[in-house]
């Protein structure tokens, strides 16, 4: 039976926005994009094609862990970036504390970036 369309959204992305959605909920994490909102992040981003699991993909992080998943939360980074701040261990190979994400770590382009629901 194939996926059934819950979002209007084009036929790869209602099913990465459906997934990310249910990740999230099975995190126990809250939610605050809309389908649309959502698309529209990864559209400014100019990166939307190379969204995959792939070491030299792209990715969305929250800027603070806390809070929800949204527009004004979320940026998108290289993987290959998020893979060593999840994985920074020094000369010592212990474990170090991860830096935060800042504004400056997102590939958007700074005219197109909206943090808002608008």
């Amino acid at each position: 039976m194939p996926f059934i369309k819950k979002y209007l959204l084009p036929h790869p992305w209602n099913v990465r926005y459906a997934r990310c959605v249910a990740q999230a909920k099975y995190r126990r994490e809250e939610w605050a994009f809309t389908p649309e909102t959502w698309m529209r992040h990864w559209e400014n981003s100019g990166v939307m094609e190379h969204c995959h699991r792939k070491s030299y993909g792209y990715c969305m992080v929250r800027l603070d862990s806390i809070e929800a998943w949204g527009p004004h939360n979320c940026i998108i980074v290289p993987r290959r970036q998020q893979l060593n701040k999840i994985l920074d261990r020094g000369m010592t190979r212990v474990r170090r504390d991860p830096e935060p994400w800042k504004e400056q770590d997102d590939v958007t382009p700074k005219h197109k970036r909206n943090r808002s629901f608008e």
